[in-house]
């Protein structure tokens, strides 16, 4: 017992010296600072003091030195910084030891593979003379030129390097890298081993990889990197935690090359088990009703252990506290398995915080952008309760503007407590488009156009960009149609969530009879409605022209030929029109949807009370369905419904205001405008054997079903079936059309194709003609 006592006295003896010397080292003053430098060239001691804030006299404080050496990394000028406390009379001596990056004297060399040219591998090491290089550099940035070689099929590259001294002084060095690109190998198929609960083709799915009797095989992926191996890892895991198998294993791909050194995916699998809920708990609930938060958990006892289950369940009851400003919350889910039951009991741990508030909301890294641009499109204002709900919609509202590529938010602690400043990190992007184009239409076989946009206009003044609005000039032009339109659209009139927008257009239409002019300007206003809806006011200005009357024969209606008809008495009018559109929109994505519906009624009035030429009303709704199916594919089923009337002074609808219907974007398979109402001759030894000349009810059904390719390419098949009747409100299910067929879809930003092969299925009349092939620019809304 008394060697005991003495060993611990001796012990508490040194711990209290250590104590002693450590706190006595902490209060020295430091004497002199020094440079040491270690390798090639030298830095003075000037340098060090313009990026340290430690002096000669400050008391000597281990966290000031670490605070220093970071700041030396910082500058990308250093290999390594270290410092050594070295003891004076009276104090210490800091001694910083560096050892400089060297700098490159001339461009890379490489050497042992021709695979690519020189000034290609010289991009994409992307090193450039003057920059400083060491070890760790160079392996950054071999990084991308590895991934070049995998991606060109050489999956096993090696790529090594040397680091040459050339003057010692100065610090200049070459680089040299040798590339041993090895056999160059694709893949032929992935292969799992161990799956015996889980279907091939339900993995293959999940790892994105098409079947051999699709046509999608064609382009299916033919090799993987590093990163995605370890991406098909985890998502084949995946596949296994959310049907309950949650002791699987799965371990890294492995890569197998035959004869032909064709590569094969190995993905080794042990499933263990499938677990069932036993029981599910929530605990730390203090603050709100206990079964307020229990109805939020979605996993349930006897159900399959699903990690789906699991984490949305964290993710219901998170969003649950964050919504209520307490962003700090925490939800974890303790799993206490029995693999002899196959069951796990889980239990939901709440750690519920404090409530915070809102201090300041910072705005950085806009340097075009307003801040009151920003700022308007937030959902959280200074001394609200934190709502991290909110804060999280906020973020996606500013990405989803199209002015930033990059949207990042986070929290920052306050002196005051339970207070937080929320920050919101933009990256600008550019937001102005100059396009040029050409094309194919079926309709007017060559098309040019010319487009000048910017997405984030400012109209007050130069240099015009930050102001949050939208200027759109474009002009397309045909051999049977040319369109040139002005667009201004100010999203937040007098401050408010409402949108004003304004358009001068002009469009010329060449048809076989006549050709018609439309210019006009319009001022529309749009207000967000709650659930998705909008509603939208427009008024228009517009003078129709009609020209170059090439058919002054008298004609007589196909289906009434007791009713006559001329082209000729068609006349100009002005029209003044004013328009109420609601519209219901959900879908994930306004060009190229995958889901949601968008449906819209509107009823428009021209002349009347408005005044000048033309009295007619019309009404009329549209309905697109996307539905989501396996392996991204998506069905549409779209309809749309209008009619046409004429009242007071007007007593027939003019043909500029008539319904037509055939060819793309109505009825394919027919030809453009064929389908309806038509006029014949009545004289005998006419060559003309029909004109179209619309009607006043119109209602078409298209069905649609795509297939992705690659990315940009789906394959489509339809079906279209519609008509037009003369008489307003004459919808019937007489004089149908109908056609289908397959086409290819190619969404190029800012110039998709849509080629379709069709044939016509019936008819609405014996005289409509046929065209099977329908070719167009532009989304399909």
């Amino acid at each position: 017992m008394k060697r005991v006592s003495l060993l611990f006295a001796g012990l508490l003896i040194v711990l209290v010296s250590l104590s002693a010397w450590a706190q006595e080292e902490t209060r020295s003053p430091i004497l002199a600072i020094e440079v040491r430098n270690v390798g090639a060239g030298r830095v003075d001691h000037s340098y060090i003091e313009t990026h340290t804030r430690i002096r000669e006299g400050d008391a000597l404080d281990r966290s000031d030195i670490s605070r220093d050496v970071r700041s030396l990394l910082d500058t990308g000028r250093f290999s390594s910084v270290n410092v050594d406390v070295e003891a004076r009379e009276d104090g210490v001596a800091l001694v910083y030891i560096v050892a400089r990056k060297l700098t490159l004297a001339e461009p890379a060399e490489f050497a042992g593979s021709d695979h690519l040219p020189l000034r290609k591998l010289r991009a994409l090491l992307d090193l450039e003379v003057g920059d400083r290089v060491d070890d760790h550099t160079l392996g950054v940035h071999v990084r991308k030129l590895r991934e070049a070689f995998v991606e060109d099929h050489y999956p096993n590259v090696a790529i090594t390097w040397e680091v040459e001294e050339v003057d010692r002084d100065q610090g200049l060095a070459t680089v040299r890298v040798h590339v041993e690109s090895g056999a160059r190998s694709k893949v032929k198929t992935v292969r799992f081993e161990g799956n015996a609960r889980i279907d091939y083709s339900d993995l293959r799915r999940a790892i994105r990889r098409p079947s051999p009797w699709s046509p999608m095989w064609l382009f299916r992926k033919r090799r993987y990197t590093g990163d995605e191996l370890s991406a098909m890892r985890l998502a084949v895991r995946s596949v296994y935690r959310e049907r309950g198998f949650l002791d699987v294993e799965v371990e890294y791909p492995t890569v197998e090359l035959d004869e032909k050194g064709r590569q094969t995916i190995v993905v080794k699998i042990r499933e263990g088990e499938t677990y069932r809920f036993d029981s599910v708990t929530v605990t730390g609930v203090e603050l709100f009703p206990q079964t307020e938060v229990e109805a939020l958990v979605i996993a349930r006892p006897g159900t399959t252990a699903s990690s789906r289950f699991i984490q949305g369940s964290v993710q219901r009851i998170r969003d649950f506290y964050g919504s209520r400003g307490y962003a700090r919350a925490r939800v974890r889910p303790l799993l206490e398995s029995d693999p002899a039951a196959n069951t796990v009991a889980v239990t939901f741990a709440v750690t519920e915080g404090e409530l915070i508030k809102v201090g300041n909301i910072r705005i950085r890294g806009n340097s075009r952008t307003r801040d009151k641009v920003i700022r308007r499109e937030l959902l959280l204002n200074p001394g609200d309760v934190m709502n991290a709900v909110k804060a999280q919609r906020s973020e996606r509202r500013l990405m989803n503007l199209g002015y930033f590529s990059s949207v990042r938010r986070y929290e920052q602690e306050t002196s005051v407590p339970n207070r937080e400043d929320v920050i919101f990190e933009v990256e600008e992007k550019r937001t102005g488009q100059f396009l040029v184009g050409a094309g194919f239409s079926s309709i007017d076989n060559i098309i040019g156009f010319v487009e000048v946009s910017q997405g984030n206009f400012d109209i007050r003044g130069w240099p015009f960009t930050g102001g949050g609005q939208k200027l759109n000039l474009r002009a397309q032009f045909g051999s049977e149609r040319r369109d040139y339109k002005l667009s201004f659209v100010e999203p937040w009139f007098l401050n408010r969530k409402l949108s004003l927008g304004t358009d001068l257009y002009r469009t010329d239409l060449n048809y076989t009879d006549y050709d018609l002019k439309r210019t006009g300007a319009a001022v529309s206003l749009s207000k967000a409605l709650p659930g998705a809806n909008r509603v939208t006011f427009r008024y228009a200005l517009e003078e129709t022209v009609i020209t170059d009357v090439a058919d002054t024969n008298e004609y007589v209606y196909a289906a009434t030929p007791e009713e006559t008809y001329r082209f000729s008495r068609e006349e100009d009018t002005l029209e003044s029109t004013f328009k109420i559109t609601l519209t219901h929109d959900t879908r994930n994505n306004p060009f190229i949807p995958t889901r949601g519906l968008r449906a819209s009624v509107f009823g428009r009035i021209s002349g009347g009370p408005l005044g000048f030429d033309t009295d007619v009303y019309s009404v009329g709704g549209r309905t697109a369905f996307y539905i989501p199916l396996w392996w991204d594919h998506v069905l549409t089923i779209k309809g749309r419904y209008e009619t046409v009337e004429p009242y007071g002074d007007t007593d027939e609808v003019p043909i500029s205001e008539r319904l037509f219907a055939g060819g793309g974007r109505t009825i394919r398979g027919f030809d453009y405008r064929d389908v309806g109402p038509k006029v014949v001759p009545t004289d005998p030894t006419s060559t003309i054997s029909y004109r179209p000349v619309g009607g006043q009810s119109l209602a078409i059904a298209n069905v649609e079903y795509t297939v992705p390719l690659v990315e940009g390419v789906r394959l489509a098949a339809f079906y279209d079936i519609g008509g037009v009747w003369r008489d307003a409100y004459d919808f019937n299910s007489d004089n149908l059309a109908s056609g289908a067929g397959i086409g290819l879809r190619l969404d190029m930003p800012g110039f998709p194709i849509r080629i379709d092969r069709a044939w016509s299925v019936e008819a609405d009349d014996d005289l409509t003609d046929t065209d099977n092939w329908v070719i167009w620019i532009g989304y399909d809304y």
